[in-house]
């Protein structure tokens, strides 16, 4: 399978470390990991940050030529955890928020990703415009993922609206439902996006819980192993990322959805976004897809 994703670059800034992150760069990362090839349509500063950024992604597998050189500085979270969850502090503007094309887009592709945050900005907001339109995607993936205040009713609503499969945490539930006028009751918001939309699937992430998954047919439940949990920083995207790989290349959103809570248990229970794959996940992804 091949995808283009669309969003920020930035890197996680820890007490002790810098690790190179932001949600579309994550979900690339690990489909790159799991065999994917594709690219990711971003911007990073001429400073030392972009620099190691685009050493990084190489490294990763990723194709870099949609990567802009922008005048800001490139993108950082400065990250606090408390109780072991992730609080964010962004630089403002960076990088991700003046988004410009390199090249022409591909014409199709199997997969295109996107999220909220990068829309904070005119620019990257009119680029991602520009990418909807003119590459055609058989899955166009929406991760809600708001961080702060960078998000408005306008940019939640045009997003589904054009997308086909939709990932939200139970939290998010609550903005969506207000965004569209919806009631505030996750069974009967999902009916109603099913209504008012496209949208083939919705994901629904809820920490410990698990993650339910809605179809227009079925509704299925994935709960999360026990496992020690160091952050989790980066959990969703590697689900996102499980998900979308094993759908696009199986078609059976029950193995999709297993392979997504395998790899965030894993992510999770690791330092990072993206950690080294074990032999051991390796082995366990390839049997789960494979049963």
């Amino acid at each position: 399978m091949n995808f283009l994703s669309f969003g920020e670059i930035l890197y996680d800034v820890f007490p002790d470390k810098k690790t190179l992150g932001g949600a579309p760069l994550n979900v690339s990362a690990h489909l790159a990991k799991l065999g994917a090839e594709g690219a990711i349509v971003s911007a990073i500063g001429n400073d030392e940050l972009g620099e190691k950024a685009i050493k990084s992604i190489q490294e990763l597998n990723l194709d870099t030529s949609y990567i802009y050189r922008s005048s800001y500085a490139t993108g950082r979270a400065d990250i606090t955890l408390v109780n072991k969850s992730a609080d964010y502090t962004f630089n403002s503007p960076c990088a991700w928020d003046d988004i410009n094309l390199t090249k022409a887009l591909p014409k199709e592709v199997d997969l295109l990703y996107f999220g909220s945050l990068a829309q904070r900005s005119e620019t990257s907001q009119t680029t991602l415009k520009y990418v909807l339109t003119n590459t055609k995607a058989k899955v166009v993936f929406y991760d809600v993922n708001i961080r702060k205040h960078y998000y408005t009713d306008k940019i939640l609503k045009e997003s589904i609206l054009c997308s086909t499969i939709l990932k939200m945490n139970d939290e998010e539930c609550a903005i969506i439902a207000k965004a569209f006028n919806f009631k505030d009751d996750e069974v009967e918001l999902v009916a109603s996006l099913f209504k008012a939309t496209k949208l083939t699937h919705i994901l629904i992430t809820k920490g410990s819980k698990g993650t339910t998954l809605y179809s227009r047919t079925e509704v299925l439940n994935q709960p999360c192993s026990k496992v020690k949990v160091i952050d989790t920083v980066g959990a969703g995207d590697s689900l996102s990322a499980g998900f979308l790989y094993t759908y696009l290349t199986t078609n059976d959103v029950k193995k999709a959805l297993k392979v997504g809570s395998l790899l965030a248990d894993f992510v999770v229970s690791h330092a990072g976004a993206i950690p080294q794959y074990t032999e051991e996940l390796k082995q366990q992804i390839k049997d789960e897809i494979a049963r």
